[in-house]
């Protein structure tokens, strides 16, 4: 395959996963909009699918700085989920998961990616989809779930944007040592 159809392919499965939408099970009924709920339930579906990722590395990767960065992630994701189902109870809000959602989709290619890769070949892998995970949820977070919610949840969304923002610079600082 030439460098130029690799090219269009990548863009192609990037574009495909940041257009998904990811939301349609999350909906408020004949709202339009993502309720309070729902961005918990999006919010508490990435933190499963993320700690999954983490996982990942962290049974399989020959690096212990990856291993640890791994380690960091699925620790912070989990903790972020413990507190939001905290926060949703206290709220009195139900979580409904969706079935299908943006870190699904990062998930499923993960797996693929890193399918009967080992040693060095396996960390820079995990490491450069790491990356490209925080980003596309960033993205997506900025791009889609802000036009679907209302205004007065914005900065729970801006909140988790920042929050994303500075976990990838710890993977930003390791995928330098595998460039």
């Amino acid at each position: 395959m030439l460098l130029r159809e690799k090219v269009a392919v990548g863009v192609g499965l990037l574009t495909g996963v940041l257009s998904f939408s990811p939301h349609l099970q999350a909906q408020a009924p004949g709202g339009g909009s993502l309720s309070e709920a729902g961005l918990y339930s999006l919010y508490a579906n990435r933190h499963v699918a993320t700690i999954a990722f983490a996982n990942l590395a962290v049974t399989g990767a020959a690096d212990g700085e990856v291993r640890k960065a791994a380690e960091n992630l699925a620790r912070a994701h989990r903790d972020a989920r413990e507190k939001l189902e905290q926060l949703a109870t206290e709220r009195h809000l139900t979580l409904a998961l969706p079935e299908r959602d943006t870190s699904t989709v990062l998930l499923a290619q993960a797996r693929r990616c890193l399918e009967g890769k080992t040693d060095r070949a396996f960390d820079s892998t995990w490491v450069n989809l790491a990356h490209d995970w925080l980003s596309t949820l960033i993205l997506d977070n900025n791009r889609a779930v802000k036009t679907q919610i209302a205004p007065d949840l914005r900065p729970v969304a801006q909140e988790h944007t920042t929050w994303l923002f500075h976990q990838s610079a710890e993977i930003d600082r390791l995928r330098k040592k595998f460039k």
